[in-house]
């Protein structure tokens, strides 16, 4: 059975943001390894029981906490937390005495509560670690949390220490983290400045070589002086490429230049 992510919230003092934890965590993690008792708790059934056996079942607990969280008050003026029957009382030291991770998230500049301002069943919920979460970077918050919970693997199978299961986890960890990180606005801004600072020193590593190792130059071929050309003419022939001198040239004999005709 697997691990749940539980959300607790009092809905006075940040209903909206817990919904909209919600939503992200349902698309992150799935919906089934996300609960909050506005849709999960069916009618009829015994809240507090419901709620305890939920908590058993979580892997961390997320205590969403606003600026009037500590001192929200019940109708006739008492505040909610010192209340036993306190449904976000019971969620938190539920969670706190089964020894489950409770993260507390601060809406909007909201405080983990002193020790002194807590109930005994919740004062060491001021010594949890927490996050803030507020409006104007609510998507980049949620992926620092995403990535918390994920790195921690407090939504992973009960059970299953299988060495495959161990691996595939660890891959698809690393591959969801790879996408989370990319998603990030100012992880793609470190990027971006990274990506051109390198091609700014490339490109000066290149001009720096060009510059102090500059091409040679190839020495010119020389074209080959022209071979005179060899007259030779057999009978009957001409021979056209050398100087040829004389008054006469006749076909069909051999004829010399410069000399006298013989006699018939």
């Amino acid at each position: 059975m697997a691990a749940k992510v539980f959300i607790s919230y009092r809905r006075a003092d940040s209903a909206g943001y817990a919904g909209r934890v919600m939503d992200r965590l349902d698309r992150e993690l799935g919906r089934d390894l996300v609960f909050m008792d506005v849709d999960a708790i069916p009618l009829g059934t015994n809240f507090s029981k419901v709620l305890h056996e939920e908590v058993a079942k979580c892997g961390v607990l997320l205590a969403v906490i606003g600026p009037d969280w500590s001192d929200a008050r019940d109708e006739h003026g008492n505040r909610r937390l010192d209340d036993p029957n306190d449904f976000v009382r019971i969620e938190i030291a539920a969670a706190l005495q089964r020894n489950i991770p409770v993260i507390p998230v601060l809406l909007e500049g909201a405080r983990i509560p002193k020790a002194d301002e807590l109930p005994e069943d919740l004062k060491e919920l001021a010594l949890r670690n927490g996050m803030e979460i507020r409006h104007a970077s609510f998507q980049d918050d949620m992926n620092r949390l995403i990535r918390g919970l994920k790195e921690e693997g407090v939504y992973l199978t009960d059970g299953d220490t299988s060495e495959f299961s161990t691996k595939t986890h660890a891959a698809q960890s690393g591959t969801d983290g790879l996408w989370v990180f990319l998603r990030d606005k100012s992880n793609q801004q470190v990027l971006g400045w990274l990506g051109g600072g390198l091609i700014v020193v490339a490109t000066g590593l290149w001009a720096a070589f060009v510059y102090f190792f500059p091409p040679g130059k190839s020495p010119e071929a020389k074209s080959p002086e022209p071979t005179p050309a060899s007259v030779q003419a057999e009978r009957g022939g001409i021979a056209i490429g050398g100087n040829v001198t004389g008054a006469t040239i006749t076909t069909g004999g051999t004829t010399n230049s410069d000399s006298s005709a013989k006699p018939k």
